[in-house]
């Protein structure tokens, strides 16, 4: 009994070491981010821009004003902005010991990815190329009395785009994805190479039609739930649905794959608990060494692509409107811009020249003086007057 529970606690000791090992990396980015008083400043700011539902864009010269009297580097600045828009934390990093593991999992992770591609270009044709994505989209709108719109991106316009920062913050959906495959697969009495192919399988599967739903979504679509008074964009839906969903099913499955071998009640190879963690730590990291090659291969080179093929398809079934999400004093407007059609053409520069009012603006604004008529300075006011002398 004793030497049961010693193997338990070994395992669970195994398990944490993606914890463990993610601690001193969570610190190191803190650190290379900035946590110094004026970054610190220099982060509120940012936030304040974002929250106001302004794109940086707008309040570039602005915000490189501030950084330059802090004064804060370039590329320090361009990762805060980064690190506001796009979050790193601690499963994020629990999956980066994968590039010290990469000997051991990246040939595991490279057979995956090489079946894993053609599998991806298949889901883009049927999905993109056929229009089945955007149909499944309009059934959804229809069963949930939906309306669709555009609401303009907040991340336009960072200094120094890190693309690292997006890539890494997409990668916990697509690995902790394999790790689930896995444990639902385990739950099955399947011999073991035949729960193995099972795994990979529905892993490809699955991730082959999130990705490219996720690079879809990537855009300004939203969902207007008016009845509910809510706005849900379309790029957060999957994360949205996915996470409690993977979150709490890997902690439960965990814990119950770890009590029947704890018990006994598994027959398979793993039955032992410091087995069963050894494999759990292998399949997540090379899922996430598929992640990673996912994201280097197809976000780096077809996602623009995608997502564009996607919004026009939306634009000729819906023709959404362009909004400006915009709060000021807790007072919140949606300003309607142009058609998300002329904003896609015009890839958002137009927005940009509307918003930024210059001398050259102020010099052709019209005038309240008519033609012919001189302006005359402003009379001194009579200060006896307003002391009732």
């Amino acid at each position: 009994m004793a030497e049961d529970f010693t193997s338990l606690l070994i395992a669970v000791g195994v398990l944490l070491i993606p914890v463990i090992l993610a601690l001193p990396l969570r610190f190191w980015w803190n650190y290379r981010v900035g946590n110094e008083p004026e970054h610190v400043r220099y982060r509120r700011w940012v936030r304040q821009v974002l929250d106001a539902g302004e794109p940086l864009s707008t309040r570039r010269q602005e915000l490189d004003h501030l950084a330059r009297g802090l004064p804060i580097d370039s590329s320090r600045q361009g990762r805060i902005e980064m690190d506001v828009l796009h979050p790193l934390k601690l499963p994020h990093f629990m999956l980066l010991p994968v590039l010290i593991l990469s000997p051991l999992v990246g040939l595991i992770g490279a057979i995956i990815f090489v079946l894993l591609f053609p599998l991806i270009l298949a889901a883009e044709w049927i999905l993109i190329d056929r229009g089945i994505l955007a149909k499944v989209v309009n059934i959804v709108m229809r069963l949930m009395h939906w309306g669709i719109i555009g609401i303009h991106r907040l991340d336009k316009g960072v200094r120094d785009e890190d693309a690292m920062v997006e890539h890494m913050h997409r990668l916990p959906t697509t690995a902790f994805l394999g790790l689930f495959c896995y444990l639902i697969v385990s739950y099955m009495p399947l011999p073991t190479w035949v729960g193995i192919t099972l795994t990979v399988v529905l892993f490809l599967i699955l991730t082959s039609i999130i990705v490219i739903v996720k690079a879809a979504s990537h855009g300004e679509l939203v969902f207007a739930d008016t009845s509910q008074r809510r706005m849900q964009p379309m790029e957060r839906l999957v994360d949205d649905i996915l996470a409690p969903v993977v979150g709490l099913g890997l902690l439960f499955l965990l814990s119950r794959q770890l009590f029947l071998t704890q018990i006994g009640a598994s027959n398979s190879i793993f039955s032992d608990p410091i087995w069963f963690a050894g494999i759990v730590l292998i399949v997540l990291y090379s899922a996430a060494a598929v992640a990673i090659m996912v994201e280097i291969s197809f976000f780096g080179l077809r996602s623009e692509r995608v997502r564009m093929v996607f919004q026009n398809q939306m634009v000729d079934l819906h023709n959404p409107v362009l909004y400006a999400f915009t709060r000021e004093h807790d007072r919140m407007e949606l300003n309607p811009l142009r058609s998300l059609k002329e904003h896609l053409v015009s890839s958002g520069e137009e927005i940009e020249r509307k918003e930024t009012f210059n001398f050259e603006d102020m010099l052709r604004t019209p005038s309240t003086l008519q033609e012919g008529e001189d302006a005359i300075p402003p009379e001194k006011p009579d200060l006896k007057k307003f002391k009732g002398v």
